[in-house]
């Protein structure tokens, strides 16, 4: 390989071709002892749209000046249609500082924008071949692009083992979605003092034949990146709503269903809910929805659905209130009507202990701001019950004050007392 095989970066995007091949000979008859990279300039789709091509063109055509200025004469220089660069390396050795050294002296202004680089990297492995190595390296650049501009990631075992479980995990969950196997429990929220139930929360639960329970801290982040979440947050409202109309206890209390920004973002998602009530019988002023902070401050869009849903006589909550984005004075600003306060914001260092200054603060916040429903989350103790209890908390869940569980236990408690879980 010489170095007039080192692409020009034309007007037109280059055909990827020529650098595939030159991958597919190196492997073949090298093996080791080279990598393959893949570079992306951030915000680049951006770049193009606001700016317009010819900004987008000068902006890779000095990217790609000052990259070929550092390449040894082995090395081979690929521009992408998408804008992302290829970069065969014929020497691996010291592969994270080399790309380290590119992505900065690579990344630079035009006349118009600055361009910021970042690259993820393979080293090439006995019995690769070309569509291997440009695998590792886009999946590497993923990874670098979870971090902030200008990174770099090469290629790990680790990296590769996470990615096909997330893959797997996808999979199976469309499976499970597609054969409704995905089941709905029910954790009481409760008056304080007294314990009596006042409303429920319905939250998606997943049995699966090899992995046992499956957490939602991983099955909801997968719903939403491949494209599930709406699907699954309808069949959990829908379900809530008739377990709600079926079971006697509960008729008395509001029923809670948690949703997400990518929810809030679908124009047609208050339709659905409006249609899920009337279908099911149950009364807007029964129904809560539940959202993050940074769901709330996503989107125009989101806010301006909020807005509708409470129009309709829906409540809307704010879950894990204080570990998102915005302070506790935003409150008066957010279309909402309650807080559910995070166990993180409500404790100090002393265990089982509710911070005495910051429930008297969200109290007095939300009392000028017009919030009515204030819940304080994560409760685990029959001392901390007590505590929030003597603060004036209004409303708590927690597992001492009952565990999610399946409709047919858990909304056959008492209407007036919960069931304390055992620590």
């Amino acid at each position: 390989m010489t170095a007039d095989l080192t692409t020009r970066v034309p007007a037109a995007p280059v055909e990827p071709v020529t650098f595939c091949e030159q991958v597919a000979t190196l492997a073949h008859e090298r093996g080791t002892g080279f990598a393959v990279a893949r570079f992306a300039v951030y915000d680049y789709r951006e770049i193009r749209s606001s700016l317009g091509k010819p900004a987008a063109t000068e902006l890779l055509d000095r990217i790609s000046e000052r990259i070929r200025g550092r390449l040894e004469p082995a090395d081979l220089l690929s521009v992408l249609p998408d804008g992302d660069m290829l970069l065969l390396l014929d020497n691996a050795e010291g592969l994270e500082e080399r790309l380290h050294e590119l992505v900065r002296e690579g990344s630079g202004w035009t006349t118009m924008v600055y361009g910021q680089l970042s690259a993820g990297a393979s080293v090439a492995l006995p019995h690769d071949d070309a569509e291997t190595l440009l695998s590792r390296a886009s999946l590497a650049l993923e990874e670098a692009g979870r971090h902030a501009p200008g990174s770099v990631t090469v290629c790990a075992t680790t990296m590769l083992t996470s990615a096909r479980q997330r893959v797997d995990l996808d999979v199976d969950l469309r499976r499970a979605v597609e054969a409704d196997r995905l089941t709905v429990h029910y954790q009481p929220v409760v008056a304080l003092p007294g314990g009596r139930i006042v409303g429920y929360e319905a939250l998606a639960r997943w049995p699966d034949q090899q992995r046992g329970w499956v957490s939602p801290d991983s099955f909801i982040p997968a719903a939403e990146r491949s494209g599930l979440i709406g699907d699954i947050g309808l069949r959990v409202l829908r379900r809530a709503l008739r377990d709600k109309r079926r079971y006697g206890p509960c008729r008395s209390s509001w029923m809670s269903v948690n949703v997400s920004a990518v929810q809030l973002d679908d124009p047609g998602f208050t339709r659905e809910v409006l249609r899920a009530l009337d279908h099911s019988g149950v009364s807007p002023d029964e129904l809560r929805v539940e959202v993050t902070e940074s769901a709330l401050l996503a989107s125009a869009r989101s806010r301006a659905q909020l807005i509708e849903l409470r129009r309709a006589g829906i409540r809307v909550l704010v879950d894990d209130f204080g570990t998102g984005f915005s302070s506790l004075a935003s409150v008066r600003r957010l279309p909402i009507d309650g807080i559910k306060i995070s166990r993180e914001l409500l404790h100090d260092e002393e265990p089982g202990m509710p911070d005495p200054t910051v429930v008297r603060a969200v109290r007095l916040l939300a009392a000028g701001a017009g919030v009515t429903d204030i819940i304080a989350e994560g409760v685990e103790s029959a001392l901390e019950v007590r505590t929030l209890a003597a603060l004036g908390m209004p409303y708590a869940q927690g597992f001492h004050l009952g565990r999610p569980a399946p409709a047919s236990r858990a909304l056959r408690w008492p209407g007036n007392l919960a069931t304390p879980s055992a620590n």
